[in-house]
């Protein structure tokens, strides 16, 4: 890739980033102060090749990721509240069912496998942060920065290998 290239796909990347943030932003969604879950999502998506045909995958596994950060938050409840002290009922929790959803997700068939066991993770995270509130904006978060990771990696489909843009060169050649 040439330094082009390279500035060239980060002006994409950028414009795109600020348009889907002031869209975002005319959204009921911006009022839950979840926006930067989106760049939770967008730089695992991304940095696993943002390809077209696991963004379903990715979208999934982040839905999946936040009703396992569910989970978590009840488990380390219920043993709060049945007597066992807070840090070891989090350490506890995470042992178990950081183990189930790697065991889980790791040994399902490969049609069922989710392959994008870090988004499920992030999304947990993002659960962890909201101490399991805002459950349907983190989801439609999450989905929106898996969309934004394939979008701002559509735009290298559209750089020659010398960092032009492909648009620009057929508008030459006529």
């Amino acid at each position: 890739m040439t330094n082009r290239y390279l500035v060239n796909w980060s002006i994409w990347i950028g414009f795109w980033s600020g348009v889907y943030v002031y869209i975002y932003l005319l959204t009921p969604l911006a009022g839950y102060g979840v926006i930067w879950m989106t760049f939770v999502a967008l730089p695992i998506y991304f940095n696993g090749g943002a390809k077209r045909e696991e963004f379903v995958n990715y979208a999934v596994s982040a839905v999946i990721g936040v009703l396992w950060g569910l989970a978590y938050l009840y488990c380390i409840g219920w043993l709060v509240d049945v007597g066992v002290e807070a840090k070891l009922s989090t350490a506890l929790v995470i042992f178990v069912l950081t183990t189930a959803v790697c065991a889980v997700h790791f040994l399902m068939p490969k049609a069922l496998q989710m392959k994008a066991v870090p988004v499920m993770f992030g999304a947990i995270a993002s659960m962890f942060s909201q101490n399991g509130g805002k459950v349907l904006p983190a989801i439609c978060t999450l989905i929106g920065g898996v969309f934004l990771g394939l979008l701002c990696n559509e735009g290298s489909k559209l750089l020659n290998e010398k960092g032009r843009w492909k648009f620009f060169d057929k508008r030459l050649e006529s």
